[in-house]
């Protein structure tokens, strides 16, 4: 029998479809049963909806300057 701590550990693959369908089963059992698991897992999903939702290809043009700007002064003499 699996511990909340290992159930949870896995609700990511689960979530991206990456686990099998009697793993995927037992996931479910447990969070019909788990409250604590089962708030957690609606946590997770609506985390990763947001980030989809706000994920942007293009930084702007003055934050991109401002990032430059700020790591050329507060970096400087640094190796990386």
């Amino acid at each position: 029998m699996k511990t909340c701590k290992e159930f949870c550990e896995q609700l990511s693959d689960y979530l991206d479809g990456e686990i099998g369908e009697r793993e995927c089963r037992l996931i479910e059992d447990h969070l019909e049963v788990c409250q604590p698991c089962a708030l957690l897992f609606e946590s997770l999903k609506l985390t990763v909806k947001i980030c989809e939702q706000g994920i942007s290809d293009e930084v702007p043009p003055e934050v991109r300057s401002r990032l430059k700007d700020f790591l050329r002064k507060h970096c400087k003499g640094y190796q990386m």
